[in-house]
């Protein structure tokens, strides 16, 4: 094996590969970085990190090199409707202003920035035709999706997802919208009609769009994407982002990317568990503002929400066990759902599955302290609960304990150290181990830069 550290040029390469992709965290992440160099020069058959930079230069064979690099570097982690929080308001204060100013030309634009696999500009799609379909009937819709690695935008291209992907997603969505085929999920063509996907790299030294100079969006979304830049990288995107949007257009950014200093020139709307950003008319920048509100358009939602009033009786599942347990909470039935994992529970207390889906439910209520206090019973109950670890950690990470979170995804590497990569992991619905590591380390990589 070649011994990457100790070459004198590996430094140089590294700070070439970070300015041309912007993946900053992995400045001072060089055990994965080197073992991923040295595998490459021994595929190649080259000798040092100084005709690796040589090949990369190359332009033929260097493009196709650093596509390869890429797909190694990059990890696509994304699901349908991903933050319910944000989706809720793309559908009730977004699409409703975008819809009422651009009743005339009847043309809405949307861009999906560091779409991954697809899953966000494809729940976008559905939202649309689902919720929308009556008002954009006669529009002109556009959805253009980009992303940095180019087997991810093949993916996409496809439609294809495994369970995993859709796990946040109703029955009655899965069935309308997608088809199975054993373990794959196809998303059906008429979620595809509006959406293109393009090969973007967003930190370029060229802002270079696969589209007409002067297109404008309505509404942008660049989430969980600037995490992996530099504070000096975030600021020139986000202008460039801001340049990209029609007056008043939207921006909706990552739940950890509140924080820059960048957002100078929107108005800043918090609503409920979300944050989204305007842009202002050239006039206002520099003027004090409040935050705009919107009338929220009355549609009924992708997830259902817990009534407020007494729900309609719902038939109990046919089966008394954890499958009866997943049918109530596919049905958007939370606190039904609670009820019954209870009900469980008084005949099969020490059943750390009923913990932990029961963390699930009342995440899905908003009741975040319980939901972690049912994680840590179900870890109690079982300490090499991978997937529990994994979600206490993504818990943890949104109440900004870092310490604390990266604990909990080492945990999962921990536990998952002599599983076959292959192994589906308990409550997975088809996740793998392998699967399951990968997203752990990239947290694990988030916290050490934040």
């Amino acid at each position: 094996m070649i011994h990457v550290p100790q070459d004198p040029c590996y430094t140089k390469l590294k700070e070439q590969l970070i300015a041309a992709t912007g993946l900053a965290f992995y400045a001072d992440r060089d055990e994965r970085l080197t073992e991923l160099i040295a595998s490459r020069l021994s595929a190649l058959g080259l000798p040092d990190c100084s005709s690796y930079t040589d090949f990369l230069a190359d332009r033929k064979q260097g493009t196709a090199e650093m596509d390869v690099l890429i797909a190694r570097l990059t990890i696509g982690e994304t699901y349908f409707f991903r933050d319910e929080a944000q989706f809720d308001a793309i559908r009730n204060i977004i699409l409703p202003d975008v819809l009422e100013r651009n009743q005339s030309s009847k043309r809405l634009r949307i861009w999906s920035a560091g779409c991954a696999t697809g899953a966000e500009p494809y729940s976008l799609a559905i939202l649309l035709a689902r919720e929308l379909g009556h008002r954009i009937d006669g529009w002109q819709i556009g959805i253009d999706a980009t992303d940095l690695n180019r087997g991810f935008l093949a993916q996409a291209a496809e439609g294809k997802f495994r369970a995993w992907a859709i796990r946040s997603t109703s029955d009655e969505v899965k069935r309308e919208c997608f088809s199975k085929d054993g373990l794959v999920w196809t998303i059906h063509p008429r979620y595809k009609q509006w959406i293109s996907f393009h090969h973007m790299n967003l930190v370029a030294s060229e802002f270079r769009t696969p589209w007409p100079d002067g297109t404008l969006f309505d509404l942008i979304l660049c989430r969980n994407v600037m995490i992996y830049f530099t504070p000096e990288v975030n600021r020139r995107l986000i202008g460039q982002l801001h340049n990209s949007l029609a007056d008043d257009g939207w921006l909706v950014v990552g739940a950890s990317e509140h924080g820059l200093d960048c957002y100078q020139s929107f108005r800043t709307s918090d609503v409920t568990n979300a944050r989204i950003y305007q842009k202002l008319p050239p006039a206002l920048v520099l003027q004090e503002v409040t935050p705009l509100e919107v009338a929220p358009l009355e549609v009924t939602p992708l997830e259902v929400r817990p009534p407020e009033v007494a729900p309609e009786p719902v038939a109990e599942p046919a089966r008394a066990d954890l499958e009866g347990l997943r049918q109530l909470a596919d049905r958007g039935d939370w606190q039904g759902a609670a009820e019954y994992g209870q009900a469980l529970l008084s005949r099969d207390v020490l059943n750390p599955q009923i913990h932990f889906y029961q963390a699930l439910i009342f995440e899905n209520l908003g009741r975040a302290a319980e939901a972690q206090r049912w994680l840590r019973q179900a870890i109690y109950l079982d300490r090499n609960f991978a997937l529990a670890h994994y979600q206490l950690g993504l818990a943890l990470e949104r109440e900004r304990q870092t310490p604390a979170a990266a604990r909990s995804f080492g945990n999962v590497l921990k536990v998952l150290a002599s599983t076959p990569d292959d192994a589906i992991v308990t409550a997975g619905s088809g996740l793998t181990a392998t699967g399951l590591k990968e997203l752990a380390r990239t947290h694990l990589e988030k916290s050490s830069v934040a």
